[in-house]
């Protein structure tokens, strides 16, 4: 059962000791203690109407034992997480489909009308999406093909698998009591998503311009790898943390304006607490990363050539060009190499004047193609996935590398990150460099 918001918050009343929702805890609106809640009793403790009925079907039969539970502590833990996606459902479901698409879903998450506690319950959602869509067995009259990564996009192809529907919201709760781990799962992502990392009256930079440093910068859910290692290769240079700190301004009333380089400045709200748990983030050192992000998403999707999105996340999200996100964060085009076209000694030279001029320098690993069973390069680096190249030393041929993701770097024999700390940041002869990454990216 799903219910409203409103009867969440009043059965929450009722459940003083948050330990689960009791018959004992519920004969306090059951005044004649007949086992059934009548339209009077529910408008006294805070019911909507239109979840009464569901209430009674959940209270039949429990009333005798005043230990039974109307709602166990798992089950409440549920009604909360899904009351808000209940009681917007048709504000969230953009298209009217009746199904809660991830890019409806990521919008709701980032709507600052929704309070903090929705925000997380959409956040919680839209990370478990693809498991919670397949609770129910509610597809269209089109017979589902054997699943299959080639057959699964064809566009006829239109089951419920497309997004959340109000089935898979009731069946959720029919396995809140039983154990589920894709429920467990989705509850734990939704305690998470209430408490960031950051907090949402975190200052901009924590530290002043000391904030602004690569080894914080986390990538979240999107696939802009593309453009938050060409943040990252920024932000290790002195001129790079001085342009960042000078291009985010706060104006007042939770607004702050972004200039990047080239473009007209941007304003906007500062990040929901849910997009501050879905997307990047820089940690302790404040909202600048993920406001960099945010008005970065706002700023393609605002460009009158291409036909906007509903989400502007979902712009920037599907990974994209080195030289775009090297051009985003420069205001110039990028001079982009193809590895396997360029001499090791061409190689070393570029390297050594870019970092000798500060320059924003990023690489990509290899594509992962349908076909292919690896998904990782053989020293243990992902597959279709931008770095940043933090420094070079001519000395001894060893290239900084750092993965946006702050983890997941070169491994040796048995799998273990070479330098023994998998933060992210590691070194490599420019020889591997070469023969690991497919392309890289100069900053002009």
């Amino acid at each position: 059962m799903s219910i409203t918001m409103t009867t969440y918050r009043a059965l929450q009343k009722l459940d003083t000791n948050r330990n689960g929702l009791s018959v004992e805890e519920l004969r306090k609106v059951d005044k004649n203690q007949d086992g059934t809640l009548s339209a009077a009793e529910a408008k006294t403790a805070g019911f909507a109407e239109g979840d009464r009925a569901q209430l009674n079907r959940r209270l039949s039969g429990k009333l005798p034992t005043a230990t039974a539970f109307v709602f166990t502590h798992q089950e409440m833990n549920a009604l909360k997480l899904m009351a808000p996606l209940h009681s917007h459902f048709d504000t969230i479901d953009a298209d009217r489909n009746q199904l809660l698409s991830a890019a409806e879903m990521a919008a709701a998450a980032g709507d600052s009308r929704y309070p903090t506690e929705e925000s997380a319950a959409m956040t919680a959602v839209f990370k478990n999406l693809s498991e919670l869509q397949l609770l129910s067995n509610d597809t269209t009259w089109l017979p589902k093909l054997p699943a299959n990564k080639y057959l699964d996009k064809i566009p006829l192809q239109t089951y419920d698998e497309r997004g959340l529907s109000r089935q898979d919201m009731e069946r959720f709760m029919d396995l809140a009591g039983k154990s589920d781990a894709r429920v467990s799962r989705t509850i734990g992502a939704f305690s998470s998503a209430q408490y960031p990392s950051i907090a949402l009256d975190a200052p901009i930079f924590a530290k002043g311009i000391d904030s602004i440093r690569p080894d914080h910068i986390q990538q979240g859910e999107l696939g802009d790898c593309y453009f938050l290692a060409a943040v990252a290769s920024l932000a290790s240079t002195p001129q790079g943390k001085q342009q960042i700190y000078n291009m985010i301004k706060e104006v007042g009333q939770g607004m702050v304006t972004v200039h990047f380089p080239g473009q007209l400045p941007i304003t906007l709200d500062k990040p929901t607490t849910g997009e501050l748990s879905m997307y990047a983030n820089s940690g302790r050192d404040g909202l600048w990363l993920s406001v960099l992000e945010k008005a970065y998403a706002k700023l393609r999707n605002d460009n009158p050539m291409i036909l906007a999105k509903a989400d502007p996340y979902a712009m920037i999200g599907s990974g994209g060009l080195l030289g775009t996100g090297v051009s985003a964060v420069t205001g110039k085009s990028g001079d982009t190499d193809i590895l396997m076209l360029t001499s090791e000694q061409s190689l070393r030279l570029k390297l050594q004047q870019a970092v000798a001029r500060n320059s924003v320098i990023t690489a990509g690993s290899p594509a992962k193609y349908p076909w292919s069973k690896e998904d990782n390069t053989p020293n243990g680096l992902p597959k279709s996935h931008a770095y940043s190249v933090l420094d070079f030393d001519p000395k001894n041929d060893m290239v900084t590398v750092r993965n946006p993701w702050g983890s997941t770097e070169v491994v040796d024999d048995k799998g273990r990150p070479r330098d023994g700390v998998d933060d992210g940041t590691f070194k490599m002869p420019l020889k591997e460099f070469k023969a690991t990454f497919s392309m890289i990216c100069y900053g002009q």
